[in-house]
């Protein structure tokens, strides 16, 4: 028998079915997508959750068969993570291949859309396209819609990047009390909204101006570097820094980039994981623990600081701590 929607967090519901005609219904009512699907794979149920919290909706959905789908434009900016089988999506003149782990943006907001899903689990996203040109600079109804130029990220490090802010605001707003917190919801948006911009190339980032080139310096990276390696306990962000090293945010954003392929901000979390390896390299795993180090050092996500930790020192911080 198949399951009626659940109830999840505030704004959320989950749905898990056998039956392919009630998925398919059911999508199409989330969606409003013509939709042609295949029969599924023997005793392997549909699964789809969702979280929907002011302007924002993070969906998961795990479909074990073969389905293709078109829409209308969605006047909003999706972004899906593709967790495991494969689809393809066509926008305009553009057709974009998708294998786990990749992650696209599913549309020219403005424009119809359609594509083929193969037995995938999907992570999906949608912002307000008016919120991520606001963070350009463009104002919404004053300016063109919003274009990507390309439909998957400028880097392999900015698509880690997406999935770990995907995780970081579905736990947070997962987390919300009933009726929500409109400035959480709002910092969320913003967040997702900004890391739209930095991962995706569109003809909304602004472009930079001639002294923020000028000042892109290894010199200004330098003096970052100093100040961020002074003060890697303190609540420090890129406003600060870029003031320590006397130029523009943007500035200073443009010179990490250029000179060592990576942000402000990802350098300092650089430099307190390897303040946190030291301390639980040199701790009592009688009077500290993991999650203490953890905060002390601004990590107050423990799953991902644990998978940061693994993947710079090859072992989990429970280990470090445990000693040989």
């Amino acid at each position: 028998m198949p399951q009626q929607p659940q109830a999840g967090p505030p704004g959320g519901q989950s749905f898990r079915t056998t039956e392919v005609d009630v998925a398919r219904d059911w999508l199409k009512a989330a969606y409003g997508t013509s939709l042609r699907m295949d029969a599924p794979a023997p005793r392997r149920p549909f699964r789809y959750s969702r979280i929907s919290v002011g302007p924002l909706s993070l969906s998961t959905l795990a479909l074990p068969t073969n389905y293709s789908y078109s829409t209308d434009p969605l006047g909003a900016v999706a972004v899906t993570h593709v967790v495991g089988g494969r689809m393809v999506r066509e926008c305009q003149d553009d057709v974009t291949r998708a294998a786990p782990g990749d992650v696209l943006a599913i549309s020219q907001p403005h424009l119809p859309y359609a594509g083929r899903v193969y037995s995938a689990e999907l992570r999906a996203v949608t912002v307000p396209a008016s919120l991520v040109q606001e963070l350009a600079g463009r104002p919404p109804g004053r300016s063109r819609p919003l274009r990507f130029t390309r439909f998957t990220p400028v880097s392999q490090a900015m698509a880690d990047q997406w999935k770990r802010t995907v995780d970081y605001v579905e736990e947070s707003l997962g987390a919300l009390p009933a009726g929500g917190a409109p400035l959480v919801v709002d910092a969320a948006a913003r967040l997702l909204a900004a890391t739209v911009l930095a991962a995706f190339p569109t003809d909304a980032r602004p472009e930079p101006v001639l002294a923020d080139t000028r000042d892109a310096t290894s010199e200004t990276v330098r003096r970052a570097i100093a100040f961020i390696e002074s003060h890697p306990a303190a609540e420090i962000g890129l406003a600060d820094t870029a003031a320590a090293a006397g130029v523009t945010p943007r500035a200073l954003q443009y010179a990490f980039r250029r000179h060592l392929g990576t942000t402000p901000m990802a350098y300092l979390r650089r430099v307190r994981l390897a303040q946190a390896h030291d301390d639980l390299v040199a701790a009592d795993p009688a009077r500290e623990t993991v999650t203490a180090i953890a905060h002390r050092w601004g990590f107050h996500h423990q799953g991902r600081f644990a998978a940061d930790y693994r993947q710079t020192y090859g072992v989990l911080p429970r280990h470090t701590l445990a000693g040989p």
